[in-house]
């Protein structure tokens, strides 16, 4: 037992001379390497009476979104622009003869614009069949020619007076009933006496009814007199049926839609008892929108129109 105890105290002492080692290193390390002093504030001092800003380091507060400047990988993917497609828009005129002749351009699924001619024996009923159908309703103004063609009654006349030439608008809106404007039916003597046209365009623009000129003249009064009385107006560009074979009729579409390709909008006239002109719409409908066109009601034009800065 005695033996036992002598060996056990050299050992204790050992340990003890190596914690002492351990110790005294880590002191001196301390003393050569002392830690590094913070970086002194950038915050001003306190003004007298104010708190003091606190001490130690400034937390980073991230950057708003909104204030980085946009980099590829933020900003959103380019859209290409659809192209804008050219307007068509058909008038078909000579409505209120014969509603058979009518039905066939009702049914067809198009936004087209009947023109319906006044006091006739059918022309209350066509003008309520052509609502019905979801079509846009004008008058078919009965309007003195230049020759001896017979408009019709209720025609306007040059010379009439203003009085006159409005009891006639008036009745002639009252037998065609919900129409939105109206075109001239014949009146290439009518449309370019600048009296005449400046009470018809004045009595529309009253009433808030649009006007389409036909242009069965070149020397019509009707764009100039609209300018000066600051009311849009419409003109036909394109008689479909002049030449009524059906491969003339076809052409004159043709054209029709080159206009509205080149130059935004056109407006094509054709007449109710020619069913050539249904047959060529039905055709074309599938094939319209690759050739960058759609048919359209006569308010797109006019606003498409309206939108186009001046030449």
């Amino acid at each position: 037992m005695p033996r036992s105890r002598s060996r056990k105290v050299p050992k204790a002492r050992f340990v003890a001379i190596v914690a002492l080692i351990v110790v005294s290193g880590v002191v001196a390390f301390l003393v050569a390497c002392p830690p590094a002093p913070s970086p002194p504030s950038s915050r001003p001092p306190a003004a007298p009476g104010e708190p003091a800003a606190p001490t130690g380091p400034v937390p980073m507060i991230p950057e708003p979104l909104s204030a980085r400047p946009p980099t590829a990988a933020t900003l959103p993917p380019e859209r290409p622009q659809p192209e804008v497609p050219g307007l068509v828009s058909i008038i078909i005129d000579d409505a209120g003869y014969d509603l058979r002749e009518l039905q066939v351009f009702l049914d067809l699924p198009l936004p087209l614009t009947i023109a319906v001619l006044p006091g006739l024996p059918h022309s209350a009923e066509a003008a309520r069949r052509v609502s019905a159908a979801g079509k846009d309703l004008i008058l078919h103004a009965p309007m003195e020619p230049d020759g001896a063609q017979n408009p019709g009654p209720d025609v306007i006349l040059t010379g009439m007076s203003p009085e006159r030439i409005r009891e006639l608008l008036d009745e002639d809106f009252a037998s065609v009933p919900g129409a939105i404007g109206m075109n001239n039916h014949m009146g290439s003597k009518a449309t370019a006496d600048e009296a005449v046209m400046r009470v018809v365009l004045g009595y529309l623009k009253e009433r808030g009814k649009l006007f389409v000129d036909s242009r069965t003249t070149p020397d019509t009064a009707a764009p100039r007199v609209a300018s000066s009385l600051d009311m849009p107006m419409l003109q036909r560009n394109i008689f479909l049926d002049d030449d009524t074979r059906e491969e003339q009729i076809a052409d004159w579409f043709g054209r029709a839609v080159e206009e509205a390709r080149t130059r935004g909008t056109a407006i094509a006239i054709g007449h109710v008892q020619n069913r050539g002109v249904a047959d060529i719409l039905r055709a074309a409908e599938q094939t319209l929108a690759s050739q960058g066109v759609h048919l359209a009601r006569l308010g797109e034009v006019l606003a498409r129109q309206e939108r186009k800065p001046a030449l």
